[in-house]
């Protein structure tokens, strides 16, 4: 990430979100009626003009993942709150919306958006020129993990150690060393039962068939070009058999497999899932 700028990532991903929204059909896999809108400028008539490279199987790939994770997450959430789940952390929140669109909904769910504070300066000013309001139970609270207590941060904002909580982690830990990653882990293992964390990562390039390899390759490219490596890759099993020795009871790997027959079943659009990309819950 360039020192002062948002992340490229996070800019990338918002834009995907919102070519669902405008190109893929009815149901929406996640309805997003503020995704466009909060992108900002001409959104639509940008992403008209990039139709054809916003079509190429693996941006059509790439965006139908950004939105199964965030339709998983959201419905991992959904069943958390049903348990009485009252804290919800969304660690890397680049332009996600759950916190606008459902404002109603979960009122009585407190929300935390943790991001880096460039990334978050520029959420806000986009927040602002959309007329987009900010939840009386949602906090902003800017991060840089090289200098700052995640804990801290969280705690100066309202953040309750001593409640259960939720978190969602998408698009971050194929970013970090991998030290790192299992530090966060750590952290939320460590949080009351029964908290929970929802999060994607890459799989191990040795799992990966000859489409999913040149599709991670193509990735790499772009994120060295913007100053955002891939660094972090993990083989299913033994990540899970991680989770479970660093302190949580529960951990549920969701296959593309399985994600696609939840929500690509009978779609007409032809989105599909790369296998690079998996997700993964995990209950203390």
């Amino acid at each position: 990430m360039e020192s002062g700028k948002p992340s490229y990532m996070a800019d990338r991903t918002a834009r995907l979100r919102a070519a669902h929204q405008l190109l893929d059909d009815d149901p929406k896999i996640l309805a997003d009626p503020l995704a466009v809108s909060l992108y900002g400028g001409n959104t639509e008539s940008d992403i008209q003009e990039d139709l054809e490279f916003l079509q190429k199987p693996v941006l059509r790939r790439a965006r139908t993942f950004m939105v199964v994770r965030a339709r998983y997450t959201e419905d991992q959430l959904t069943e958390a709150i049903k348990r009485g789940m009252e804290q919800f952390v969304i660690l890397g929140a680049g332009l996600d919306t759950f916190a606008y669109r459902c404002a109603e909904s979960v009122k009585n769910l407190r929300i935390f958006e943790v991001d880096h504070p460039d990334t978050q300066r520029w959420k806000l000013a986009k927040l602002k020129a959309a007329q987009i309001g900010i939840p009386a139970h949602l906090r902003h609270i800017g991060v840089d993990f090289e200098r700052h207590s995640l804990a801290d941060k969280l705690t100066a904002g309202g953040f309750d150690a001593a409640a259960p909580a939720f978190f969602s982690w998408l698009g971050v830990s194929y970013y970090l060393e991998r030290h790192a990653v299992f530090s966060m882990f750590a952290f939320i293992a460590n949080m009351p039962p029964p908290s929970q964390i929802v999060f994607d990562y890459l799989l191990d390039e040795t799992l990966l068939d000859e489409k999913s390899r040149q599709s991670v390759s193509s990735a790499r490219r772009e994120t060295d070009t913007h100053g955002e490596p891939l660094r972090t890759r993990f083989v299913p099993r033994d990540l899970q058999a991680e989770l479970q020795s660093t302190g949580f009871c529960k951990v549920v790997r969701l296959t593309p497999e399985q994600a696609t027959q939840l929500y690509l079943s009978g779609r007409r659009d032809g989105l599909s899932l790369d296998a690079s990309l998996q997700l993964m819950s995990a209950i203390v």
